[in-house]
């Protein structure tokens, strides 16, 4: 029986791992447009920043926290690369369309 042969690398390049985070970040409900993100990658440690639009109204704090969460434990499930810090920017409120008709 042979030893099995060493296992190789994969390196993800810091615009693959932006796109991934920008998809990830998109994901929810209340994002509204696509999140413009950037990120760098040092070795097996990242950092992201997402700016986003929300729908309003939304809990901004809540939301933030959320979608931070989302795409940490994600792009780590994703990709092997532990983030450190994903800071989330609300940098417009877009109102909710309502439904329904108006009246004459």
């Amino acid at each position: 029986m042979t030893a099995p042969a060493a296992h190789g690398t994969t390196t993800i390049s810091d615009r693959a791992f932006t796109r991934i985070a920008e998809k990830l970040a998109s994901e929810d409900e209340h994002v509204t447009g696509r999140p413009h993100v950037s990120a760098s990658v040092c070795g097996a440690v990242a950092a992201v920043h997402c700016d986003l639009a929300v729908r309003y109204p939304a809990p901004v704090p809540r939301l933030a926290a959320k979608i931070r969460e989302h795409v940490r434990r994600r792009l780590r499930e994703l990709t092997g690369v532990a983030v450190e810090n994903v800071d989330i920017e609300v940098v417009e409120l877009v109102p909710e369309r309502r439904s329904g008709h108006r009246l004459a």
